[in-house]
This record gives C-alpha cells, structure tokens and sequence, in this order.
C-alpha cells in the first residue's frame, strides 16, 4: 500500500469537489456494509482520540460507532476539564502526547481555530469536530450528503437556512460547501444573528455568489415577502452596489424568488454559550412549525436541523415525513467512516489543500504585532500554542490592507506599517501597496496596531510630504449645516430616518449632522455605527458599548450612510452588504464631508461637503477635535513620500558621513 501523508480536515475547503464526491461514494458502501465481512476490519489495529472540550452527543457518538465498525478502536477523553487542561497544559502539548497514542485525532473546542493549532503539534491526521464559532466541517459532509440522498443532484437546489448565522460554526462551513455545488442559498438570520461579513466576502469573492438582502421575523416571509436570498452566478444581482433601493430591482428579485422551489429548510438553534451574558435575547427568533409546512408549496420541502433543538422547530414535524432530521443524525455514522478511512487509507494527492494554506503567510517579525480582531481565536487565548498568522488582502475596501487570520478566518484592516530593517513607520495607504508587497515578500514588513506599538519598538516615522490645509474649522461646520440641510429636505419620513456613521470618524460626522437635524426639525434622529472591520463588526446604536446589543431596525427605514471621505468606494460597498444582511431598507443614501474622485465602484454620494479632485500619489485626512484631541477640525492634503524614496535619502546621507 502507498504511504499515507499525514492529511487533517480543518476546513470544509480542505477537501476538493471531487473528494468530497469520493467520500460520498464510499459512504454508499458503508451503508451496506457487512459487518461480519472483511470490510468491517478496514482500520483493524488502528487507534482513534477523541478529545472534546465541549459536550456533545451526536458528533463523538458518532465518530467512536465509526471507528469501531471499521475494525478500528477508540480512546476518548469526553470532558477535557477533566484532563491535564485543568492543570495548565497546553493544547500544543497535548497534540505531541495524544498522537504518540492514536493514529487520528478528534477535536472540539471551544476557541475558534483552536483545531488548526493542535493539528501543527499533531503528527497524525487531526478532525475539527468543531472549533468555537468558526467551521464544523463533518456536520457538513452530513448535511451534504442527506440532501443528495435525498434530492439527487445538488446543483439548483434552494435551501433556507435559519437562526443563528452569526454564531452557528456548522452554518459556516454548510454555506461555503453548499455555494461550491451551486446551491441557491436564502437565509433566515434572527435580528443581530446575520452571517459574519468575513464569510459574506468569501462568498463574493471566492465563489461569485451575489448579495441581495436581509432579514425577517419569520419564514413567513420567504412567501409573502422575499426579503431574504444570495442568488448563484446564473442569477446574478448587483443590489449591493446601489445606493437607492430601486423598486425595478425589487419587483426582479420578488419575480425571481417566486419562481423558486424551496427543497429544504435548515433550522438552527440560538448559540446562547457562545454570547456573551442576555446577548441577543430580546431578538425574535425564526421557528417552524407544523402548520407551516401545509403551505402547498413546500410539499416536497425537506426540514434539516443539526441537532439539538430548542424551541425553534416544533416536535409534531417529527411526524411528517418531510421532517428528516433524525436520518440526517443516523448519516454521521457512515459519513464519519468514510471519512476515517478516506484519511487513513487513501495516498496523499495534490489536490484538496485549501489555497491559503499554501500561501505564504504573513508573521510579525517583532515582539509586538498584529492581534486577531476575535477575541475567542486561540491566538488571543493561548499565544504559546498559536502565534498570529495572517493571509494579507492588499484589495481592501477604499484600497485597504487587510489581515485575514489563518487561524479563524476574522479580517482586520492595517493602520500602521513600518519596515523591520530601517525601524520606520508610517500610516498605511493605497499608494504604499507596492512597497508594502516588497517588504512582505522580503519579510521585512512589520505591522502596528497603534502608533504606540511602533513607538515601544523605537520606530520612527516617515516623513510625509508637504501638507497644506483645505478645509478649516468653519468650512467644515459650514458643509455639515448644508449636508444636514439637503438631507432634511428630500426626507419625507423624518422621524423614521437613521443616520449610520463608519466608524471612526463617519460616526463622529454623523452626530454632528443629527445634531444639525434636530435643531432645524426639533425632531429626535436616531444615529448608530457600523464597523467593517474588527471585534465589533457589525451595526449597532451609537451609544452601545459593545455588539451583543438588541439589533437596530432597518427594515423600510430610509437610511443615509456617512463616512469622512470616499476615494475608490470599496468602503461603502462593504458597508452596504453589511447593511442590506441587517434588514432591507427603503432607501440608503450616501452623505460624505470630502469625495477624492477615483472610483472602482460605481457609486455617487447623494450629498458632499467638498469636492476635492487627488492624485493617486496624494492622501486626504480628516482631522476632527473628538479624535486628533490637541488640533481643531481641519482637512489636510499631502503628497506620499515612499517610504522606498524615504530610506534611499537616508542611505545618501549616511554614506555621506
């Protein structure tokens, strides 16, 4: 027999289409499997651990059944704080102890991306059994393989998913494997539950599945109202990319969803353990029941759910033939030994790596660098075991950079670079990426999130260019009176209107502007903040500390956007996709204190302070009292000075001497 690579599944993307039809194909066989024949000693002689940090039923259950009738035998540790964890170790040295043990490891923990660390110290295959609110790739495969058993073929199928999307690791990981075979994708999320926008990007991006819109109160609305659906390639839909929600795009989107088949609704419980104390309780919560299912067209609409259910799915569907949960369980057990002996029989193959695992990854060559943005990834809790490591995005929205975590996928958008060997630092922009990817490439890039951070590592800054003054204080004052003037006028219901700022300095403007509002209308304006990028990505009320807050509502809201500058428009489209999960409103509009021009997207801000046409080699910044604290409020042009240029001079000079 071939020698088997070590292969861990970490990641639904860690498996090819093909082998994941391979898979499929060999769980058939193990349906009719003979138990007394010789297929059952497939894995005779080979030992399995299962280490659980968090309970679990079906999942452990399920993979020890797997490995007993395989041939195959199993050690298990079922609650891991009743192991050496309880005593400091590390989950680094408890990959190098239990694999001198086993041949496969089964791991689920509680922090995301935790599985990933333990499978570098394992020197056998290791199985995310579930990390945190990251991925659950074998409930996938389950999921996968109960709807093809089920309906056939799985591309065109439509299946709604419901709940808890924010939290749920198994929706994670089902979106991205159900876009892969072409599978319309409607989802139900409760207020504040929305897909995470790094998983949103993922879809655009890396699959070309196209954004419509949002959420509901109840599945109801998939009938009556359609506010809910990612649509596949062969149905494209730019909505995302408008910044008035056009009644002609409207009625497309209803006219399409109408003529859709609904072939499975996938319910999910709330994830209450993985929110911080009463977060998202007083949201309402998507529930299905009996009496819905008597809608004709959802005759042949299958119900899936992963188990274990609360409240959220009635148990009188147990009895409706269509309600397939229970054999969706009962698939675990030969999808699990297809997948055990698919890792430990089949020879390695090229394919089937997700790409970023082969990319190179960005590492700080400094002490202090870069966090994850989620404060649940194991980088965060266990540094020891997992040293931060990112994928870098130099196509960020506006031209951003951006840090993706390898660990558990969160995005975070780079302030500051600076240059390992010349210790200087600059703000990041656009017209850097060149540079910025020569030092990545050289490994020379270092990575602040604050000046202070440079600072303690005694980098100096760059020195930008010559900078000279475009708007004082007075010129900004007088832009947000005319802004808030125009916004006043062409909206008719005013006591409806949300203004959202992006965070930073969009939130700071968008006060200013309500402000304005409210003393010309003597009417209160509710202002919120909605963050791309960081631990509270997301929207959410101005005043709010933190993101586990009751969700605002968009739904038939008119809304302006405002931010401090728009250059390429990126930024805004991110925002839009954000906003349109939240709650489809009746129309977003765009207000900005300065537009540079340059635009990839094609947007138009309906209301802007000031007009200033840049060169690509020159940068605008906003300085507000609130932020720079020491100056008044002004905006400032200023050419870039590479920082390549910067260190040739410095050469110069230093040869001179």
């Amino acid at each position: 027999m071939a020698a088997v690579e070590k292969r861990d599944l970490i990641s639904i993307e860690d498996l090819s289409d093909r082998e994941i039809e391979e898979i499929f194909a060999i769980a058939d066989e193990m349906l009719a499997l003979d138990r007394s024949g010789p297929g059952a000693q497939a894995l005779a002689g080979r030992i399995m651990a299962t280490l659980f940090y968090e309970p679990s039923t079906r999942t452990r259950l399920s993979f020890e059944s797997s490995m007993q009738r395989l041939g195959g035998s199993v050690i298990s540790c079922p609650d891991m704080r009743s192991s050496s964890t309880a005593k400091g170790e590390t989950i680094a040295d408890t990959a190098r102890v239990v694999s001198s043990y086993a041949d496969v490891l089964v791991v689920r923990h509680y922090w995301d991306g935790a599985v990933q660390a333990m499978a570098e110290y394992a020197d056998v295959p290791v199985i995310n059994a579930g990390d945190g609110g990251h991925e659950h790739p074998t409930q996938t495969l389950c999921d996968l393989y109960t709807l093809k058993k089920e309906k056939g073929d799985l591309k065109g199928l439509t299946v709604v998913i419901c709940g808890d999307l924010k939290h749920g690791r198994t929706i994670h990981s089902l979106v991205y494997a159900l876009a892969r075979f072409g599978v319309n994708v409607v989802t139900l999320a409760a207020g504040g539950m929305e897909l995470p926008q790094y998983v949103v990007e993922r879809l655009e991006s890396r699959y070309h599945y196209n954004l419509a819109s949002v959420t509901s109160k109840d599945l109801q609305a998939v009938v009556t109202e359609t506010d809910a659906i990612y649509l596949t390639p062969n149905q494209p839909h730019q909505l995302a990319l408008f910044t008035q929600v056009d009644p002609k795009i409207q009625n497309r989107i209803r006219s399409i969803a109408s003529g859709l088949k609904f072939d499975a609704f996938y319910m999910t419980r709330k994830q209450k353990e993985r929110m911080k104390e009463n977060g998202g309780q007083r949201a309402e919560y998507p529930s299905l029941d009996e009496r819905f299912l008597k809608e004709r067209r959802f005759k042949d609409t299958v119900v899936m759910h992963p188990l274990p259910r609360v409240d959220e799915l009635s148990p009188a569907i147990d009895k409706d033939h269509r309600g397939i949960y229970f054999k969706q369980a009962a698939y675990g057990v030969p999808i699990r030994m297809a997948l055990l002996k698919f890792l430990l029989t089949r020879p390695a193959a090229a394919e089937g790596r997700e790409l970023r695992r082969k990319a190179q990854l960005y590492e700080s060559p400094e002490a202090l660098g870069p966090e994850c943005a989620n404060t649940n990834c194991v980088t965060r809790a266990e540094s020891l075991s997992a040293r931060p490591r990112f994928e870098i995005v130099f196509t960020g929205p506006g031209g951003s950079l951006i840090l993706r975590c390898f660990y558990c996928d969160h995005q975070l958008k780079v302030q500051y670079v600076g240059h390992s060997i010349s210790k200087r630092y600059c703000p990041y922009d656009i017209a850097l990426a060149a540079t910025v990817t020569e030092w990545f490439q050289r490994r020379e890039l270092a990575i602040f999130d604050s000046i202070k951070q440079a600072e303690e590592l005694r980098y100096e800054p760059y020195k930008g260019g010559p900078q000279r003054s475009i708007m004082d204080e007075e010129e900004i004052r007088s832009a947000i009176h005319q802004v808030a003037e125009q916004i006043l006028k062409e909206s008719e219901e005013i006591e409806r209107l949300l203004l959202l700022g992006v965070k930073t300095k969009g939130l700071i403007l968008a006060r200013r502007i309500a402000e304005e509002i409210e003393q010309q209308s003597r009417r209160k304006i509710e202002v919120g903040e909605i963050e791309i990028f960081g631990s509270g990505e997301g929207i959410r009320r101005a005043t709010a500390a933190t993101d586990e807050t009751e969700p605002l509502a968009l739904k038939d809201r008119p809304i302006v956007l405002v931010d401090d500058v728009i250059y390429t428009g990126r930024t805004v489209k991110s925002a839009l996709s954000i906003i349109f999960k939240a709650g489809r409103p009746k129309s977003v509009r765009l207000a900005v204190l300065v537009d540079r021009g340059h635009r990839e997207v094609p947007l138009k801000p309906n209301y802007v302070g000031k007009h200033i046409p840049t060169s690509e080699k020159e940068r605008v910044r906003v300085k507000l009292r609130e932020v720079e604290q020491d100056e008044k409020d002004k905006v400032v042009i200023y050419s870039i000075v590479t920082p390549d240029h910067a260190m040739e001079q410095n050469e110069i000079v230093a040869g001179r001497s």
